[in-house]
């Protein structure tokens, strides 16, 4: 490439010098060829220089490639050449010496034998790709934009002047990609590594297997694939990754000098997969191959300490998934050798110093042994000692010795280490710009050091210090979006425990601001339905906390906001996202990439270095976060001006709410740990507050866990021989049920329905109805039964006062009240699917019997009955948009962890959640779900139930009837039978309409009917039915 003399060995060097020196002294200046020699002569000392490192060659070759420039006319078809060599030769010595103006000569010299080229000739892509690498060079050292600007710019030139048939072709295409992947890790613009990835595959296309530098395009194809997931965590980046790193280590022989150096990056990338999605083959796959690059690795290698670090990173991951002891004592043996074999004076001592602390504080955290706290703080001190306060990572090491400190004060109570913990942890913030990524989390850390201090000495100012530290969290919008939830959640909490309502709205204010965020672009949240408990009671609590303060329509939104992320999240329903993406695909591509890079922002405590990867100052960090942060504030606000999207990821406006209850007051309940109340929606728009001083968030979950082992004890919630199951019960199940009942009766009900007959009183002739919206532990519960049984002389329960109806959000009453109002006069259409001996599942003979009382009220031509092998999905599915009504006599499968997945068993197979949720059901009215666990909730998922139904009325059906558990199968006739009479059979009489048409009001009729059958003691048989929508 620079015309180096091609030598064995330093001797033969040596002669080839001796041979040109003699042949410069005796040619005179004014010879054709006395510039070729001084040109050959400056390389060898340049050779020599590279081979040997001693300054005086390098010198003496910069010298005699001066003169051959000198001594050659701008004319001359070699002056190219010669300047070229000569920028080679300063670069070589920038290298070497790190002195800027050599870097500038080298640069100065080569753009001169580029311009005097031209681009016909045979060397100037050669040229280009020269000066490319001397402006990349330039830019790691300045990080002048400019440089890699200009570095792009001349390689692309290099590869458009050079045909695909070239052997220099894909050099160029492998450095062009580098230089994309330079300016990404700068500025994160995607563009820039998708063009990375672009010109890398290519190299790679375009080499054969055999050629010595496959291998090479292949890692670096590896890397720029793993840049990428690290920013969007997208999982075919990763799985790319690790498939070109490995074939960059398959095709490379162990004794080659990089070996090592592709084993080390592949174990980094099953690392960054284990660590997304946890599977144990990963961390073993990365231990393994780090090993390996550790094995072949001699000690005096420039790079052994780096392969030792990243095996300890690997043992310490896999130490903190499954706890095993030998994974921490192997991390700390080998970060100490990487750490001995590393003079202080190294660039990266340091790193391996905080992350040998941080494996002694795994291990203190698992074994409380005091000498390994001990032992972290002593390391992560020396780590902080040796780092000038301008290094990127000075403020991350300053953090982790805080977090030290902190753990051992947990332990000892000594007042001098909680001290310590604030200041190191205060100097890390102060270190930080405010754009970087992590200042967000060390203002959380320190809020958490303040909080402790508080915690040990009750000093309220260090509860002011914690708020101001949590609140300037929050405010960080360069932050990953879950650490400023966090920090925003206990910045409420204490102003909720120690200061007042309003400064604890204020702070609920920011974080239901950051929940959608969280929810529907965290990385770290995406479908993690454990956290979603969490979310649920940290909304319940806000909305508690606006009640207290008196603004009751900022309530009703929180809990609007609140349960409708979570039951979209639960479902997989169709996010803000997706509905942005349908109609403004761009739009919606570039907020979610730009959302994910700005989530994704953030370090780790432990530094796992991959060969490709390159520091960058935090002030550079913080600029381009801040561009990040920037941008995506303007894309939400461009999507906030689009035509319905207004309200994008922030809370609907309670006047868009309020029309929920024009059919009838909504209640919405809230249970949170600081206080219960009800919140009543009036059809005038009114909230009217009940609070529930007697009943309690414990209260709640006590009665939800009452009934659930009351059920599962006796087999009612897991098949439809609830005749049975009831018969065995026998008193023991009775006896639950009325305590829970009048539980539910004294403490919500009652207090509730008291206040509702003062603004209802003397408004129907027949019973009201009303809708429960609740919230918790309370889901499970049946609000629509509560009451007093068992005394006749108090009987007293919430039937005898109002028709009960549930709904999932309001704003499921809201897209159901605007179809269509069903045309009283006219006959519905129905769509019967029966399952009575469904392959492979329990009979259910009665629902023969279910039919036949359907099919006496509804008309054959408006019936349509699928039963047996007619009963099939797509014959279902055929006929559904056909019919206005459904009545599916089948079982219900529950699929807690994939709920779209649900389904109703039928003769062929399942018919899912998703497959009806693609369905455009515009006449859907009805949908009467007779089947097996058709609303049976996940109970570690209180906040939201999962279940058919709710699925069903996502599907469009703006109502639905179906079951809390398991049924009997002898009840489904007689349910079917009231019910279909009191919709159909009065169609010509003189009655009140709505009570005879309103599927709530003949649920209604229809249960009574069958607890007077039953006997009203029998709860299991005639509990379950329930009403969903309007």
């Amino acid at each position: 490439m620079l015309g180096k003399i091609k030598s064995n060995t330093h001797h033969d060097i040596d002669k080839e010098i001796s041979i040109l020196q003699l042949a410069v002294e005796v040619i005179p200046d004014g010879h054709a060829d006395k510039a070729s020699w001084l040109n050959n002569l400056g390389s060898a000392f340049q050779s020599r220089f590279e081979c040997l490192g001693e300054l005086r060659d390098i010198e003496n070759a910069i010298h005699v490639k001066q003169q051959a420039v000198g001594l050659t006319p701008d004319g001359h078809a070699d002056k190219a050449s010669w300047l070229n060599s000569l920028g080679s030769a300063f670069q070589s010595r920038f290298e070497h010496l790190g002195e800027l103006g050599d870097i500038e000569n080298a640069i100065l010299f080569m753009q001169q034998a580029v311009d005097l080229t031209p681009d016909s000739h045979a060397d100037k892509a050669s040229w280009l790709n020269n000066l490319s690498s001397a402006f990349q060079i330039r830019f790691e050292h300045l990080g002048e934009l400019r440089d890699i600007e200009n570095a792009i710019l001349v390689t692309q030139q290099a590869v458009d002047l050079t045909p695909d048939s070239h052997a220099d072709k894909v050099s160029w295409l492998n450095n062009l990609g580098s230089a994309f992947q330079s300016r990404f890790e700068h500025l994160g613009e995607l563009r820039d590594i998708e063009n990375a990835i672009l010109f890398m595959q290519q190299a790679v296309d375009l080499t054969l297997d055999g050629h010595a530098d496959k291998a090479s395009w292949l890692n670096n194809l590896g890397s720029a694939f793993q840049s990428r997931f690290e920013c969007l965590g997208e999982l075919g980046d990763i799985e790319n990754a690790i498939h070109v790193k490995q074939q960059a280590v398959d095709l490379t022989p162990d004794g080659h000098a990089n070996k090592a150096s592709w084993l080390n990056n592949l174990g980094s990338a099953f690392q960054s997969r284990f660590e997304h999605l946890g599977e144990l083959g990963d961390i073993e796959n990365a231990i393994h191959v780090k090993q390996q690059a550790v094995d072949l690795t001699p000690d005096g290698h420039a790079d052994k300490a780096s392969w030792l670090n990243n095996l300890g990173s690997a043992f310490q991951s896999q130490f903190e998934h499954l706890g095993n002891l030998r994974d921490i004592e192997n991390a700390i043996l080998v970060t100490q050798q990487a750490v001995d074999l590393t003079p202080d004076s190294h660039a990266d001592k340091a790193s391996w110093l905080n992350n040998l602390g941080s494996a002694f504080q795994s291990q203190y955290e698992h074994l409380g042994d005091l000498r390994d706290i001990e032992n972290a703080i002593f390391f992560m001190q020396q780590a902080v000692d040796l780092t000038s306060d301008g290094h990127a990572d000075k403020a991350s090491w300053l953090n982790n010795l805080g977090s030290a400190f902190q753990s051992r004060f947990e332990h000892l109570g000594e007042l001098g280490d909680i001290e310590n913990a604030i200041h190191v942890k205060q100097q890390a913030v102060d270190l930080t710009p405010d754009s970087h990524a992590d200042k967000a989390s060390w203002l959380n850390n320190l809020g958490s050091a303040f909080q402790s201090r508080f915690e040990r000495l009750g000093e309220l100012r260090n509860i002011m210090e914690a708020i101001v530290a949590y609140k300037k969290a929050t405010e960080n919008t360069s932050g990953c979006f879950l650490i400023r939830y966090n920090a925003a959640c206990h910045w409420a909490i204490l102003c909720s425990k120690h200061l007042n309502p309003f400064s604890a709205l204020d702070a609920y204010t920011v974080v239901l601001k950051i929940i959608p965020q969280v929810v529907w672009f965290g990385q770290k949240f995406h479908h993690q339905y454990e956290e979603l408990p969490k979310i649920g009671r940290t909304i319940n609590a806000a909305a508690a906390m606006a009640i207290s303060a008196g603004d009751l329509p900022r309530a009703v939104e929180w809990l609007e906001e609140g349960r409708s992320i979570v039951w979209k999240q639960i479902l997989q329903l169709r996010t803000p996202l997706d509905e942005l993406r349908q109609q403004h695909p761009d739009l919606a591509d570039k907020l979610w990439r730009v959302s994910l890079a700005l989530d994704n922002a953030g370090t780790s405590s432990f530094q796992s270095i991959d060969s490709k990867i390159k520091h960058k100052s935090a002030k550079e960090k913080a600029q381009n976060h801040h561009r990040m942060a920037a941008q995506y504030e303007a894309l939400l606000q461009q999507v906030r001006e689009l035509d319905g999207f207004s309200t994008f990821l922030r809370p609907k406006k309670f006047s868009e709410l309020a029309p929920a209850a024009s059919n009838g007051p909504v209640v919405i309940v809230n249970v949170a740990e600081l206080r219960c109340d009800a919140l009543i929606l009036c059809t005038s728009g009114e909230i009217v507050p009940v609070l529930l001083p007697t009943f309690s968030y414990r209260q709640a979950e006590t009665l939800h866990l009452k009934l659930l082992s009351s059920l599962q004890a006796h087999g009612v919630r897991d098949s439809r021989n609830a005749d049975r199951a009831t018969h065995l019960a026998g008193k023991d199940i009775s006896d639950h049920f009325i305590s829970v009942l009048a539980d539910l009766w004294f403490h919500v009900v009652q207090p509730i329905l008291s206040e509702l007959e003062q603004l209802y009183k003397n408004a129907h002739h027949s019973l009201p109805h009303m809708t429960w919206c609740v919230t918790g532990a309370l889901a499970f519960l049946p609000l629509h039964a509560a009451g007093i049984y068992g005394d006749p002389t108090k009987n007293v329960n919430i039937s005898d006062f109002a028709v009960s109806s549930y709904t999932t959000t309001l704003t499921a009453m809201l897209v159901s009240a605007s179809k269509p109002k069903q045309d009283l006069t006219k006959t519905p259409s129905i769509l019967i699917v029966s399952q009575p001996d469904t392959p492979g599942l329990p009979p259910l003979p009665c629902t023969v019997i279910e039919v036949e009382a359907i099919q006496c009220y509804a008309p054959p031509d408006h019936t349509c009955h699928l039963t047996h092998e007619l009963a099939t999905v797509a014959a279902v599915v055929d006929e559904m948009s056909k019919h206005e009504i459904i009545h599916l006599a089948c079982h219900g499968i529950q699929d807690i962890k994939n709920p779209l997945r649900s389904a109703f068993a039928l003769y062929d197979g399942r018919l899912e959640l998703n497959t009806l949720m693609r369905l455009s059901l515009e006449n859907a009215k009805l949908a009467v779900l007779s089947a097996c666990q058709t609303a049976t909730g996940n109970e570690n998922l209180p906040e939201e139930a999962v279940h058919l139904a709710a699925g069903m009325l996502a599907t469009d059906y703006p109502s639905v009837i179906a079951t809390m558990w398991s049924i009997g199968d002898r009840d489904a006739p007689l349910i079917a039978d009231k019910v279909y009479a009191n919709l159909l059979g009065c169609r010509d009489s003189s009655e009140d309409q709505k009570g005879k048409l309103n599927p709530a009001y003949a649920l209604h009729e229809a249960v009574k009917h069958l607890r007077e059958e039953v006997g009203e003691r029998n709860f299991a048989k005639w509990v379950p039915f329930i009403h969903f929508g309007v």
